[in-house]
């Protein structure tokens, strides 16, 4: 009695773990649909097929590939295996041709679950019924080798015969029914005697385009030559503008005179010892300014010389008696050696700046627009 149990219990053990093991495969086994994007187009008309895989994370699988993407052996287990299925209907895989192969997208993840689909943009070459069926390739869990798992459904895409497309052509009085129907037979003939055939069953024959690439020839040539032509003009432009001598404004003497003033402030020379240095660049600044300003040589006048040049020049007095003073004390310093106050130094520089901006000569019309330039006034110790 015990050993029975014992035997009920192992068979029991079996059962469970082979339907756990066949559940298991089940879920890892992929679940393959498709769908089309049109159900009915024209001869050479665009259209989606798309694939769409449930299947384990883990999984791999592949997309079929269409034409000459096979190569030999797989285009021949492909044919074996569309033949194993009664209800598919064999056609050449030539009539199909894909116009652009998308990359497999990612629509939903459920814990080890993926939903993935890979669609096709085709366009057919031929008319009548023509099946899709949905195929994959994928490894099952420890195995080598693929397995090709195929939809339980068949697609079908109806591509629009020519009697479909221009009925009026092939139109007959039908004596059961009383009514104009499509006769089929004069259709064919029609189109065979006419020569009218599939699209890629027609040679190529080049006077059909012969008056587009003439005509092409010749508007790429012209368009050569347009581009040439502008190019030309262009660099023959800025040629011509390199090699004109360019007229830089006038800058005005008080512009000059006031960015100096202020570069020798920020050099610091009298307070590094340097009054000699310092009290040369201040009234060399102020020499520039006067001779642009009234037309005189003061750069090789002597300070007194300077004084009768501008004796009957138009100026505030105490602009002049500042100019007097700035140039004596720069005597004194260059001549006697003369250290001057730290007062008497700022206080030098700030007369130099009122005296600029007192006499400056105003004339708007003359400057408009030239305040902003850049003025690189070098100054020598």
């Amino acid at each position: 009695m015990k050993q029975r149990l014992i035997n009920r219990a192992n068979i029991l053990i079996v059962l469970l773990l082979t339907s756990i093991w066949g559940f298991e495969a089940r879920a890892q086994e992929p679940v393959v649909s498709g769908s089309l994007s049109k159900d009915s187009v024209e001869v050479g008309d665009h259209f989606d097929y798309t694939i769409d895989v449930e299947v384990d994370i883990a999984t791999r699988w592949i997309p079929p590939t269409y034409g000459k993407l096979l190569t030999e052996e797989e285009a021949k287990k492909l044919d074996e295996a569309k033949r194993s299925i009664s209800q598919y209907k064999e056609y050449n895989d030539d009539i199909i041709e894909v116009i652009e192969d998308y990359p497999i997208d990612t629509l939903k993840v459920e814990g080890r679950r993926v939903t993935l689909r890979k669609r096709y943009r085709m366009a057919v070459m031929e008319t009548g019924d023509i099946p899709f069926v949905p195929v994959i390739a994928y490894y099952a869990k420890n195995r080598d080798e693929a397995d090709t798992l195929f939809s339980r459904d068949t697609l079908r895409l109806h591509v629009k015969s020519y009697e479909e497309l221009d009925t009026t052509l092939f139109l007959t009085f039908d004596q059961k029914s009383g009514g104009i129907v499509v006769d089929s037979l004069l259709a064919r003939e029609k189109l065979r005697d006419e020569g009218i055939y599939t699209q890629k069953d027609l040679p190529f024959i080049f006077a059909e385009i012969k008056d587009y690439v003439t005509y092409g020839a010749i508007g790429l040539i012209l368009f050569g030559l347009i581009v040439w032509l502008a190019a030309w003009l262009i660099v023959r432009y800025m040629r011509k503008r390199k090699a004109m001598p360019r007229t830089l404004p006038k800058i005005p003497p008080h512009v000059v005179a006031n960015k100096a003033l202020v570069e020798l402030g920020h050099r610091k020379l009298w307070q590094k010892g340097k009054f000699k240095a310092y009290y040369t660049a201040l009234t060399s600044i102020l020499r520039t300014y006067i001779s642009s300003r009234w037309d005189v040589g003061a750069l090789e006048m002597t300070t007194d010389e300077i004084i009768m040049a501008l004796r009957d020049v138009d100026m505030p007095s105490a602009s002049r008696t500042d100019l007097i003073t700035i140039l004596r004390t720069a005597d004194m310093v260059k001549f006697a050696k003369a250290e001057p106050e730290a007062e008497d130094n700022e206080e030098n520089l700030s007369r130099a700046l009122y005296f600029v901006e007192n006499t400056k000569e105003e004339d708007k019309a003359r400057y408009a627009g030239k305040q902003d330039i850049n003025i690189e006034t070098n100054i020598e110790d």
